[in-house]
């Protein structure tokens, strides 16, 4: 999910990301030029990645984020997938948002079993059992 600062206040979409790249100083998105989240980045930069993988875990990434018109990144990032919503990587509405991560968390609460059952103890004895496997990451 990318969640921008609109107008109304926070606006949560589902985005996929395009390119994170290496070490983890830029996450790249495609979207449309005219979308809603264009013009609320140019009032707020400031951007809400949350992420959940498989099972038990979960991260969120808090950063800035800009739009890029790069015509050579856009080629280089193009996805067949992508043809749901644009033509082709020369199709002119396409553009890239560009996060740079300020800081994140991430949560493992290893399989869903164990989750369940250190959840289930925890809420029984009044306690956070998941707080080992949380952490806090400032970049």
């Amino acid at each position: 999910m990318l969640v921008t600062y609109g107008a109304m206040g926070l606006h949560g979409r589902p985005m996929a990301n395009a390119e994170v790249t290496e070490p983890f100083e830029m996450i790249w998105f495609a979207t449309s030029r005219s979308s809603v989240k264009v013009d609320e980045l140019k009032r707020d930069d400031r951007v809400f990645l949350a992420y959940h993988g498989s099972g038990t875990e979960w991260a969120t990434i808090s950063g800035r984020a800009r739009a890029v018109d790069d015509r050579a990144k856009i080629k280089e990032l193009w996805s067949p997938v992508w043809k749901v919503w644009f033509e082709s990587a020369d199709d002119p509405d396409i553009i890239l948002l560009a996060v740079t991560p300020e800081g994140g968390e991430y949560w493992d609460s290893g399989n869903k079993i164990a989750a369940y059952i250190k959840f289930a103890v925890g809420a029984l004895a009044g306690k956070d059992l998941s707080r080992e496997d949380h952490q806090v990451v400032r970049m």
